[in-house]
């Protein structure tokens, strides 16, 4: 512990530093005592700084108010979904931009594909983003087919199918009012 006292009303203090034998090493304000080493420093008693102003008092707490309602849960917009219709009208929904481009038999888009019958075309589906309000439509639809299917499912696909509920009732939950 170092303790530096000097003279009442003085301005210079001297400090000694004491090693003992062992190597310990003491500051003190006193000479050090016989058997160890002294080192002794003159310093100017530094001053103790000015007092802090006192603090301003804390403004009268306001009167207690009315329980603030509670906020209403976050709602995230839904996953992205798509609509994708193929060339023949048919629509289904992904929750990734697919086009599922294909190569289709000429005959099965009409032509008369004649001697060249093996010959196809390569078509994708046109697909379009559903507004957040549309794709939770889809999605409740989803739900509800999800909840059949794992309600009839077989016991190799009942772990999928429990999974797709509990993800399709996050969404709805989380993202759709």
């Amino acid at each position: 512990m170092l303790a530096i006292v000097g003279p009442a009303g003085g301005q210079d203090i001297t400090v000694y530093r004491c090693t003992d034998g062992q190597g310990r090493v003491m500051l003190q304000d006193e000479p050090c005592p016989t058997g160890q080493t002294q080192q002794q420093r003159s310093m100017v008693k530094p001053k103790d700084p000015p007092p802090r102003p006192a603090a301003p008092a804390p403004p009268p707490a306001p009167p207690p108010a009315q329980p603030a309602p509670t906020p209403a849960p976050a709602y995230y917009p839904p996953p992205p979904l798509y609509q994708c219709t193929a060339y023949d009208g048919e629509a289904r929904f992904s929750e990734n931009y697919d086009p599922n481009p294909r190569c289709v038999p000429l005959a099965v888009l009409g032509y008369d594909a004649g001697a060249y019958g093996s010959v196809c075309r390569w078509v994708e589906d046109s697909c379009v983003r559903l507004d957040d309000a549309s794709a939770c439509q889809v999605f409740k639809r989803k739900l509800d087919q999800a909840k059949s299917d794992a309600l009839h499912a077989f016991s190799d696909t009942a772990a999928y199918r429990k999974s797709e509920v509990e993800r399709l009732t996050q969404i709805v939950r989380e993202s759709c009012r």
